[in-house]
């Protein structure tokens, strides 16, 4: 197996929220609750996002945030284009067709907290192939930093 390179950002406070109204087409099957998390960058609150966390879990999970300051580590990984096919629209005809299946860099975020409790916050996969996956977890290191929203992050070319 090839060995990860994992970047890791200095430390930031951070928000969160446990929203246990039970929608759970928004969060999946019952049993889970959703845990939106942020981060205060240069004392702006900068959201990275909501994800399902099993019910049970999920004081365990907030005393972890509460414990100090996190840090967010950036993973490059390579990912299959078909593994996110339900996410991309169908190409246009000068496009790549779907049974053509490429490896497309990406990065994987994870919040590690205070006492050492890691929560896998989001994957943003590079629309091209032109990029390393490491350079890819370089560069949203980098935007985290500067303030910017991962769903804007997810939307850049």
């Amino acid at each position: 197996m090839a060995e990860l390179n994992a970047f890791v950002s200095p430390k930031y406070p951070v928000l969160h929220s446990v929203d246990r109204s039970g929608n759970e087409r928004d969060i999946g099957s019952g049993g889970h609750v959703a845990l939106s998390l942020g981060l205060l960058v240069k004392g702006i609150p900068s959201f990275l996002a909501t994800i399902p966390v099993v019910d049970s879990e999920v004081d365990g999970i907030s005393d972890s945030l509460r414990t100090g300051d996190v840090r967010v580590a950036v993973v490059g990984v390579s990912v299959d284009d078909g593994e996110i096919a339900e996410e991309i629209s169908a190409p246009e005809p000068w496009q790549q067709s779907p049974d053509e299946n490429r490896r497309l860099p990406a990065a994987y975020l994870s919040l590690v907290c205070s006492d050492g409790r890691r929560i896998g916050v989001a994957r943003i996969v590079a629309r091209e192939g032109s990029a390393t996956p490491e350079e890819v977890a370089r560069f949203v290191l980098k935007q985290i930093a500067k303030g910017v929203q991962i769903p804007d992050l997810a939307s850049a070319p």
